[in-house]
């Protein structure tokens, strides 16, 4: 027989699989040099350099309610440039989250600098996944889909706006036939 650790909890990072939610940046530390990391199980691997963010769904596109408020962590990525040196690159993960945030023109001046601290408190929309290896085996976590990536204020929040304007409109008609 065979003795397994038993856990109520689940097991920490949620696994979330949500079509388009959201999203908020809690937390964004940069790290722009390699770093060995030590697991609990006496594991290490070395972390390539990434903007590393704690991320709430604050809104399910989908599926209203559902997975609201559930927190998880995700890497943003440098990549290798043609010299081989880390670089913030436009057609990467962290390329596309710039991309977002700062606008195309980002990448173009030459002046642009990367701040952490404009990450916390963005929001965006963006499809989320249950977290695999790199063969597609399913790991604890989720993960920001980087190809679906949009900024925050689409159409579902402009329908917000023009029923608020509707419903204030038409509460001034109700009041224009009080004579004063």
């Amino acid at each position: 027989m065979v003795l397994v650790k038993k856990s109520a909890s689940g097991g920490g990072a949620p696994s979330l699989d949500i079509l388009a939610a959201r999203l908020r940046i809690i937390e964004a530390e940069l790290s722009t040099e390699e770093k060995e990391v030590d697991l609990d199980n006496g594991r290490s691997f070395i972390a390539e350099p990434n903007l590393n963010c704690k991320i709430e769904v604050t809104k399910n596109l989908v599926n209203p309610g559902v997975d609201e408020g559930v927190k998880f962590f995700d890497r943003f990525k440098l990549k290798k440039d043609d010299d081989g040196e880390w670089a913030f690159l436009k057609y990467s993960k962290l390329g596309n989250l710039i991309v977002v945030r700062y606008g195309e023109e980002w990448f173009e001046d030459p002046n642009a600098e990367f701040e952490e601290g404009d990450f916390e408190g963005f929001e965006f929309v963006a499809k989320v996944e249950p977290k695999t290896d790199s063969k597609g085996k399913p790991l604890t976590g989720s993960v920001v889909d980087w190809k679906s990536m949009r900024p925050a204020g689409g159409a579902d929040e402009k329908e917000a706006e023009e029923k608020k304007a509707a419903a204030e409109k038409e509460e001034d008609n109700d009041f224009s036939d009080i004579p004063f």
